[in-house]
């Protein structure tokens, strides 16, 4: 499995991903100091907001583009065949892919934060412990798109995991706005209709912590430990699903 991992990460390497990273790193110094003029005093929300966004966003972009064509990919270049000859098991292979992806993910998430991190010092501001958790809690929603891109890719064709990753992650912070419609209006339609988007997709905006970062506002980090907790099983049971559905395809007619 982590053989498998390793021949993930180095495939992504060489997919030019760090000229991506360096091209969006440019990108985000120069915007970075162009909004610090615009920012009417308020530099550090600016920056601070701006950047772990961005930090977010080219994840999921990477996620997008790399991961719903990781199976596919193998299919193409008969490798899998290779793979599967070899005395190990199916759930492995997806296993292996996720850590090798995840790994990736995570050194995008290092370098970008480097740079932000580099950032906020030059003008000044001063770092405090929610800055850094937000940065675990965007990591963990990135996982679960993952998972979920993973999963798509083992049972559809790239174009289409690509879509409904994004319709995903779309769903997946639009129920939570659906669920505090329901409860300040007492609509119990509604309400139904949000839990039962939360069950079966991924409760993104319980992860969203980055708002909440360079403000005033009180947080209760029990909730988001919660949200943590969620977010991992949520990703588990997601991974399982991708191994199960790679274990029943046949690969005859490949």
């Amino acid at each position: 499995m982590f053989n498998i991992a390793l021949n993930t990460f180095r495939e992504l390497i060489r997919n030019r991903l760090f000229s991506l990273i360096i091209f969006l790193s440019i990108v985000l110094i120069l915007l970075s100091f162009g909004l610090n003029s615009l920012s009417l005093g308020e530099n550090k929300r600016v920056i601070v907001d701006f950047g772990l966004s961005f930090i977010e966003l080219s994840g999921f972009a990477v996620i997008l583009f790399l991961a719903g064509g990781l199976i596919a990919r193998e299919i193409e270049g008969r490798t899998i065949y290779l793979m599967l000859s070899k005395p190990i098991r199916r759930w492995s292979i997806i296993f292996g892919k996720f850590i090798g992806f995840a790994t990736i993910l995570l050194l995008v998430i290092c370098i970008e934060l480097v740079i932000l991190t580099g950032i906020l010092l030059s003008q000044w501001v001063v770092l405090d412990n929610i800055f850094f958790i937000s940065i675990v809690w965007i990591f963990l929603k990135l996982l679960s798109l993952l998972s979920l891109s993973l999963f798509f890719s083992t049972i559809v064709s790239p174009g289409l995991a690509m879509f409904m990753t994004i319709a995903c992650a779309i769903i997946g912070h639009w129920g939570y706005a659906v669920l505090e419609y329901a409860l300040r209006f007492g609509n119990h339609f509604y309400l139904y209709f949000a839990q039962g988007i939360l069950v079966f997709f991924p409760n993104l905006e319980s992860l969203n912590l980055k708002n909440l970062v360079a403000t005033t506002a009180v947080i209760n980090l029990n909730v988001y430990y919660l949200a943590y907790l969620m977010s991992l099983i949520y990703t588990t049971i997601i991974l399982g699903l991708a191994a199960w559905a790679f274990e029943k395809k046949s690969f005859d007619a490949v």
